[in-house]
């Protein structure tokens, strides 16, 4: 790649997001290029592994808030009390599924269509959900966890913030990502262990993260 080739794509970047990468690597641009794809690459390698531990907590929450109140629309009945900013989740929801589906609006979609931050918060203190929720139902989503629920919670919304900077686009090179990978599947296999043991067995997660000084030191070639 000749300079003014560098140049050209960190203009289309924008100097404002490619500064960071500039930083980390003592101002060199072709190897904060490097940085910066390498950054994409390990994004791409943890969304599977966010995809499948989102997709299991979020069933497991609902099966058991749908059982404890005897409906599918769990969220909807007279006796769970949400917080405003759940209600608010709840609305927003709906109304997108409104606008994109031609047929009704089913719990299933709803499930779907509920963000993560969410169904972390159901874990949270909201309005009474350590009673409401954790106690009679969300405890027994974790199989094998003996702590309290506020330390739980806390690793939930690491990776909520984690997972959003990802959708986001945000960089993540500079995070410990073999902690956020140990956290990841810490809470995986409480929820599924099942899939816990795949990602361990099968994840491009570790084999990206040790790829990091070879990609920037050039001697292996960035992914796209």
């Amino acid at each position: 790649m000749t300079e003014e080739e560098a140049k050209r794509i960190v203009d289309a970047i924008s100097a404002e997001r490619f500064q960071p990468f500039l930083d980390e690597c003592g101002g060199d641009p072709l190897v904060a290029l490097r940085l910066y794809y390498w950054d994409g690459e390990a994004s791409r390698a943890f969304l599977s592994a966010l995809r499948d531990f989102e997709v299991a907590m979020r069933n497991s929450f609902h099966a058991k808030l749908a059982g404890r109140y005897s409906r599918a629309d769990w969220w909807d009945s007279p006796r769970v009390q949400l917080t405003g900013k759940g209600l608010q989740q709840v609305r927003n929801a709906r109304s997108a599924l409104q606008q994109e589906l031609v047929t009704g609006v089913t719990a299933d979609d709803m499930v779907a269509k509920l963000t993560l931050g969410f169904w972390v918060g159901l874990t949270g203190r909201g309005r009474n959900y350590e009673m409401q929720f954790w106690n009679p139902a969300l405890r027994h989503a974790f199989r094998g966890y003996q702590g309290r629920r506020g330390s739980l919670q806390q690793q939930l919304d690491h990776v909520r913030r984690f997972r959003n900077r990802i959708g986001h686009h945000e960089r993540i090179c500079h995070r410990h990502l073999e902690k956020d990978f140990e956290t990841l599947l810490e809470l995986m296999e409480y929820v599924s262990p099942e899939k816990a043991a795949l990602h361990r067995q099968f994840s491009q997660i570790p084999e990206v993260l040790a790829r990091k000084p070879l990609v920037l030191s050039g001697a292996e070639p960035v992914r796209l």
